[in-house]
Order: structure tokens, then C-alpha cells, then sequence
């Protein structure tokens, strides 16, 4: 039986990691999370409530859990815990399967990120708060713009606003609550398009499969005056090789050789050409989900829970060749999900099916 330590356990996204390996294999399953209510929500073999991974305690409790529960992979979940362990891998004595720490730090940043993307075209104009007048930036990027964090998930500090005053407004407010500093936004062209995700799974330089969604609702939009807080409600598979081509590109151009989920957000500006707003260097939230979904209800082929696949490649396996690199899973297919309620999926025939979770 192999021994996983998965961090961030308690999160909505490693419930839904270690569901959908479960339903794969075998596994002892440690899990760790900083909030002793919410570890309880996962299904594990034995749990740790755990520093934040900002403590200089959290590497030598990972090291510890790695020894005492001779631990063979380490998946962290949440993307900052994932950054910190990349930095140490070096010195963990189980295996993990994630890109250098270097990455984490281009990509963690909005702003690098776009920098990095701008001369492919491939990114929104972007500029940083600190460096250019309002009045100047709604010349340069239109009006709305889109205010965000620099850094962050969920839509962090993120507001579309449409003139100076409304911009400083929203800046001084949360620099007044001491959550943000000036030189935290940016300030971005307004995308006023389709959202969509791209999720993919990387081993060495090598695509080995992905799949893309477009966004049709975020839970509880009207809690956040930009309407985005993170995690759809309802989701759909899409098949769209412009989408496939641009986040591949995208992807290579920021890291020559990926390894590990690369996780892109997507949307559609007003001239309809689909650009990156972000890349994220962990499994978006709802990825086991559809892996889960795609091995109990849809009746793919094993490697369509990519969870699994994941884990199976970070403990040695590279027989991936033969599996699609691209769509996965079936066009058209709905996915439901909100608080309290479970989840549903609809298929293109109109059949729905009740997720088990």
C-alpha cells in the first residue's frame, strides 16, 4: 500500500484530490491543514493540524510526518504550500512531483506573468498601479479596468472600475485595512468576455494530457462587487483548439521545461481573442472533481481521473504516450456543484446524473 502525505487536506480542492484517488486504488493517506475544523472534512488515515506555510515550523513538521509515516509521495494542495515545499524538495525524503521553485515565483505574480507573456501577445495590457496616472491608464487600457491584486486567488482586491476616483477609492480602502500596500495592483484591460480554464498535466517537458472548461458561474457572485470569488457552480468541457494552442504556448514560453499540473485562467477580450490572465502552478480546485467524475460516472479509461495519473507518474510510472494530450473528456458535458447541495452532472443528451460526494 503506498503512503501519501497530502497538504492543504482540509481545503476544498484536496477533499476532492484524495476522493478521487480513493476511488482509484489502495492508498494510506496522511493529511495535514492549518484548520483543525476543516481537516476534518477529508477522508484520512491520520491527520496533523499544521503551522501555516509561512512558519519557519511547517518544512521540519513535513519532515517529520515524512519520516514517522514513511511517507513515499507529498502532494501539496494549496499553491503557496506547494511553492514553500519546491524550495526544500531537495531535502524531503519522499518523492514530489512539481516544477522548480523559480516557476512558482514567475507565476505567483500577475504581473511577471504578464510581462513575461506580453511580447506573444498572449496576455491583457497590463500595467503596474505605481507606475503610471490613472488618467494615462485609462488611456492605455480602455475603459473599464480591471483592478487586482498582484498576487493571490479567488479574484483577490480584484474590481472593474470606470473612472480615476472609483480606482484610488477601491486602492485606498484596502491600503487603509492594511491588506494590501499600493505596489500590490495592477491595473489590466477589462476582458468583458467568455471565462474559461485550461487544466493540464506535464512531465518533463512533455504534455502528457489536459482538458479545457468555460465558467458559467461562480458560487455566491453577488458576495463580491467583481462577481469572481474563485470556484465555478457550474462548469462545461469545451473543445477549442485556439484555447489548447494558446495555453500550450503559453505554458513554454514561461517554463521550457514543464513539470507538473499547470493550471491556466482564461477569458475572451472584446476583440475575441482568448488571453491568459493567470498561471497557476497547482491543480485548479475542481480538477479531481472531474477526475473523480470521469472514473465513477462517465466510464472513461482509467488515466481520465488525472489525480490519479498524477500520483501514479510522481511514484515512477511513465507509460503515458498513447493517452490523449488534449480534451479528454467529452464536449459539452455540465458539471453542477454548490454548498450543502452535492453535485450533478448533465450530459450533451440532457441526462443528469447525482454525484456521490
Amino acid at each position: 500500500m503506498k503512503r501519501i502525505l497530502v497538504t492543504g487536506a482540509g481545503g476544498i480542492g484536496g477533499v476532492n484530490f484524495v476522493r478521487a484517488i480513493r476511488c482509484m486504488d489502495n492508498f494510506y493517506i496522511v493529511g495535514t491543514d492549518h484548520f483543525p475544523y476543516h481537516i476534518k472534512f477529508n477522508d484520512l488515515d491520520k491527520e496533523y493540524v499544521s503551522p501555516r506555510h509561512d512558519s519557519s515550523e511547517f518544512i521540519p513538521l513535513i519532515k517529520r510526518i515524512i519520516k514517522n509515516d514513511q511517507i513515499e509521495f507529498l502532494h501539496p494542495q494549496p499553491e503557496v504550500e506547494a511553492e514553500v515545499i519546491a524550495k526544500q524538495k531537495g531535502e524531503l525524503k519522499a518523492k514530489t512531483y512539481l516544477p522548480s521553485s523559480e516557476i512558482f515565483k514567475i507565476c505567483r505574480d500577475k504581473y511577471e506573468t504578464a510581462m513575461r507573456l506580453n511580447p506573444l501577445g498572449l496576455t491583457p495590457k497590463t500595467k503596474l498601479y505605481t507606475q503610471i496616472s490613472i488618467e494615462k491608464a485609462f488611456e492605455e487600457l480602455g475603459n473599464p479596468i480591471w483592478v487586482r491584486a498582484r498576487s493571490g486567488a479567488g479574484g483577490r482586491l480584484s474590481l472593474p472600475c470606470e473612472n480615476p476616483e472609483e480606482v484610488e477609492t477601491w486602492i485606498k480602502l484596502w491600503v487603509m485595512k492594511g491588506k494590501a500596500r499600493r505596489e500590490d495592483f495592477i491595473l489590466q484591460e477589462y476582458l468583458p468576455g467568455r471565462d474559461y480554464a485550461w487544466d493540464s498535466l506535464w512531465y518533463r517537458g512533455e504534455l502528457v494530457t489536459s482538458y479545457a472548461r468555460m465558467r458559467l458561474e461562480y458560487i455566491f457572485p453577488h458576495l463580491s462587487p467583481s462577481r469572481i470569488t474563485g470556484t465555478p457552480t457550474v462548469s462545461k468541457i469545451i473543445h477549442n483548439e485556439k484555447i489548447n494552442e494558446t495555453s500550450v504556448k503559453a505554458v513554454k514560453f514561461i517554463d521550457p521545461k514543464p513539470h507538473g499540473f499547470y493550471c491556466l485562467d482564461l477569458k475572451e477580450g472584446a476583440d475575441g481573442r482568448i488571453y491568459v490572465t493567470e498561471v497557476n502552478i497547482k491543480a485548479h480546485t475542481t480538477l479531481a472533481l472531474w477526475s473523480y467524475i470521469a472514473a465513477k460516472y462517465m466510464g472513461l479509461e482509467w488515466w481520465s481521473n488525472i489525480s490519479y495519473l498524477y500520483v501514479k507518474i510522481g511514484l515512477g510510472f511513465e507509460e503515458f504516450s498513447d493517452m490523449p494530450k488534449y480534451d479528454i473528456y467529452p464536449e459539452n458535458v455540465t458539471l453542477l456543484r454548490h454548498i450543502d447541495v452535492g453535485a450533478k452532472i448533465i450530459f450533451p443528451s440532457g441526462e443528469t446524473r447525482k454525484v456521490a460526494i
